[in-house]
């Protein structure tokens, strides 16, 4: 499939369209940050401590007289960044952990599951919170624990495909003229499982970063003064009544993001199934 033919088959439905354009919008908005944001991210103001929502302060201002709406594009770095490194190197390891396991089966495959199965058994937020709180908060951390709860679901979505692959013609044949397996890997099992990996990542995206807030929002993740959507849901919460913008700006710019990358990971979906005819 060309790129011409995915971007026609993806934008088929106008709902994808907006949420793609919303997303890039938000993704822009982060990464020209330091140009766009009218303050900076840990600039205090003890005298505009807690204000309303106003020209001067778009999303109003925290308890230490920060801007919100320049924290939340400072913010949407650490939560944009970290949920898609988290998911790419999550889908890199995952992928070549799941099709080792199928393409060499018996034992490596039985060993490899049943240990991914052990981490499977624990939710994937618990995993990382227990991580977290093994090794300690902080970025690096936070990243790490994200990786290894999300290995095994990855290693399970790869596995599958390599499974129905295996005996596929082309690979006996390619196994006859005894091609080098790291070549085979490569050459003919890689491509043919890129599709569905893709939309595996691009569904987990959200999740990724939807969890990193939620460390961050227990306190386990990125810490003050960093600023990080998780975080500053958790630093609002106790003024939610007399101050409620302080929670509302990151829960929505948090929601908006999520919603847009579910619809736009489904859209992605929709364009690679060879099943879905004009």
């Amino acid at each position: 499939m060309s790129v011409k033919e995915f971007f026609r088959r993806m934008t088929k439905k106008k709902v994808t369209v907006v949420c793609l354009v919303l997303f890039v919008l938000i993704i822009l908005m982060v990464l020209l940050a330091p140009l766009i944001a009218p303050y900076g991210a840990d600039q205090q103001d003890p005298y505009s401590r807690n204000l309303a929502p106003s020209l001067q302060h778009l999303c109003g201002t925290d308890n230490l007289g920060r801007d919100i709406f320049s924290r939340l594009l400072y913010g949407g770095q650490v939560s944009l960044a970290l949920g898609f490194i988290g998911t790419i190197v999550t889908t890199i390891i995952g992928g070549i952990i799941g099709i080792i396991a199928a393409y060499y089966g018996g034992k490596v495959d039985n060993i490899i599951m049943r240990i991914l199965d052990v981490f499977m058994a624990i939710p994937p937020m618990l995993l990382a919170m227990a991580i977290v709180a093994a090794l300690g908060t902080g970025i690096f951390n936070t990243m790490l624990a994200v990786i290894i709860s999300g290995i095994p679901g990855k290693a399970r979505a790869a596995r599958g495909p390599v499974l129905q692959l295996k005996g596929q013609e082309y690979l006996e044949a390619a196994t006859a003229v005894n091609t080098p397996t790291w070549k085979i890997m490569l050459r003919h099992i890689v491509p043919n499982i890129m599709a569905p990996m893709i939309v595996t990542a691009t569904l987990s995206i959200s999740a990724t970063i939807l969890q990193v807030s939620g460390l961050s929002f227990l306190g386990l993740g990125i810490q003050p003064p960093n600023p990080e959507w998780g975080a500053m849901l958790t630093a609002g919460r106790q003024y939610i009544r007399d101050y409620p913008w302080q929670v509302l700006a990151p829960g929505i710019m948090m929601m908006l993001t999520l919603l847009s990358l579910n619809i736009v990971g489904d859209g992605v979906r929709d364009a690679l199934d060879p099943k879905l005819k004009d």
